[in-house]
């Protein structure tokens, strides 16, 4: 297993997060695009415009830029955006084939730019005297129509996981502005809002232990499973450690316990980093195989979590009864696994830096 797969049972020693002055969020240095701008910007109004702060979370962005599909002719507008600074030009109007925005209006298609200076690219959603600042930009249509634009400061932000995920917001985008076209928001709200509350998790990490046991009921409540777990694999064995669950099940009364790989669901989904999705019409699925104490469950989902394109965890939900697994459930849960896996490339960070500077004091 690589560095960056490490066992979670050694990262949580002596993780107490810390986090950038400014915004809050969990960093080992101080976050280069801080201000007061980024702090008012986390406070989101509607779903759609927590869908783009997630986004900005997730790609690390300076700005997530949405235009609404052209109507009558005309140009793309903005719907909405969130920024850390506040030169977005809230009047933009983008016309099919100018800029990096109207050519994905144009062609339909998604576009990476990883050094703007040097395409001497044009964006178009800024004002005239600031725009040269931004270095990379990464943009997507939606189905409806629209464009998401995402843009960083930093020169080849965007990696192929990245402009892959990209995609998925741009579903979510459109799935959301459909029921709200429909009045009926149902379930979607729920995940926004729960997406929202794991952000702030881990924007305020209270240790692992505390994480773990305050994201497992926000993933319940929003999903409507019974039973929430973590595992994670152990470094250069053929084993996994159930990091922990809710409610307790196969950890009641003791820290930790191993499990084999090859014996579950959830060993299936390390060997081949890939998610299950199991709705339990066909029969009960043995996430944790045949062992005595552990309910037959339905329904099941079991997604990798993975930091330098390696799975490192698996987050598991499931129930006894049998439940349609919907694309947009999939939609959620990919995004939830997602910040997990932004928390835990901060802890592997962390804990190196901290064992090089052991190593160094060592040899001195």
């Amino acid at each position: 297993m690589k560095d960056s797969k490490m066992e979670l049972s050694t990262l949580q020693v002596s993780l107490e997060g810390k986090a950038c002055s400014s915004c809050g969020q969990l960093l080992l240095w101080s976050h280069p695009f801080c201000s007061v701008n980024s702090i008012a910007a986390m406070i989101v109004k509607n779903p759609v415009e927590s869908i783009l702060a997630l986004a900005a979370s997730v790609f690390e962005a300076y700005s997530v830029v949405l235009f609404e599909a052209p109507r009558n002719g005309q140009g793309a507008q903005i719907m909405a955006a969130y920024s850390q600074g506040d030169h977005i030009n809230q009047n933009a109007v983008i016309q099919p084939g100018k800029g990096l925005a109207g050519w994905i209006l144009r062609n339909r298609s998604p576009i990476v730019v990883g050094s703007i200076d040097e395409n001497q690219a044009y964006l178009g959603y800024y004002k005239e005297d600031w725009e040269p600042e931004i270095c990379s930009f990464l943009g997507c249509p939606l189905p409806d129509g629209g464009v998401l634009c995402v843009d960083s400061c930093q020169r080849h932000a965007f990696s192929p996981e990245k402009q892959k995920l990209v995609a998925v917001f741009a579903d979510m985008l459109s799935q959301v502005q459909s029921m709200e076209n429909r009045s009926d928001g149902g379930m979607s709200a729920s995940y926004l809002h729960a997406l929202d509350h794991l952000v702030e998790l881990r924007q305020n990490y209270p240790g692992w232990k505390n994480y773990l046991s305050r994201i497992f009921p926000v993933l319940l409540e929003a999903t409507g499973f019974t039973y929430a777990a973590f595992a994670s694999r152990v470094e250069g064995s053929s084993t996994y450690i159930m990091e922990g669950e809710y409610p307790p099940l196969l950890l009641a009364g003791k820290e930790k316990k191993e499990f084999s790989v090859h014996n579950d669901i959830i060993g299936w989904v390390f060997r081949n980093e890939e998610a299950v999705y199991s709705d339990g019409f066909s029969g009960s699925t043995p996430v944790f195989g045949k062992r005595e104490g552990v309910p037959p469950f339905g329904s099941t989902v079991c997604v990798p979590v993975a930091v330098n394109k390696s799975t490192c965890g698996v987050l598991c939900l499931a129930m006894e009864e049998p439940r349609s697994i919907s694309e947009e459930l999939k939609m959620f849960l990919r995004l939830a696994a997602d910040d997990l896996a932004r928390l835990l490339e901060v802890l592997s960070l962390r804990y190196r830096l901290r064992m090089a500077e052991k190593n160094a004091a060592g040899n001195k």
